[in-house]
């Protein structure tokens, strides 16, 4: 039976697995397991999302509503189902997400690297990691070096290459 269950987990969309967590434990442990997402990916089951970077409207009115915005926040789009969810916030960063942070997707991850800070305008070296699969944000190591405008990529092995940009006062740097 446990089998059966599974086969038909496996064919439901991701937006509802929070939801069916709370149905019971075993699909709680089921559903956040990284091996499960893996078996989704198998069976051809997964989906492919687009993650956005979004403007958080201010205000009630339609006048105000986009006014003065630099607050940010990531969207996930399902383009076969047609659906929007925005991601939970980053616990550090409440109001919205680093400005100017680079985003890339590795290993069922979520990594947002560097930036400014919203509140203080101060460049940061933060790396956070949303996992897809426990639906959770935590910080990563930091980078060696605090940046901003920088260039990055991620390599096939799942390794991140950041290189340039500027530091908190600004001045260019030509380190990778």
């Amino acid at each position: 039976d446990d089998e059966i269950g599974r086969e038909c987990l496996l064919k439901v969309s991701y937006s509802s697995h929070d939801k069916l967590k709370a149905v019971c434990r075993s699909w709680e442990a089921m559903l956040s397991s990284p091996q499960f997402y893996e078996d989704r990916k198998i069976s051809g089951t997964s989906e492919q999302f687009i993650c956005l970077i979004q403007a958080i409207p201010k205000g009630n009115s339609a006048d105000d509503k986009w006014q003065a915005t630099r607050a940010y926040g990531l969207t996930l789009y399902d383009p076969l189902q047609g659906a929007w969810d925005r991601l939970p916030s980053i616990p550090e960063f409440p109001d919205g997400i680093p400005l100017f942070c680079e985003c890339f997707w590795v290993d069922q991850k979520l990594v947002m690297i560097g930036g400014w800070n919203p509140s203080r305008w101060e460049a940061m070296n933060s790396v956070f990691i949303y996992d897809f699969t426990s639906g959770k944000w935590r910080r990563g190591a930091d980078m060696e070096r605090i940046r901003s405008f920088f260039a990055c990529a991620v390599s096939p092995s799942g390794l991140i290459y950041v290189a340039g940009g500027h530091e908190n006062n600004k001045n260019a740097l030509r380190t990778c």
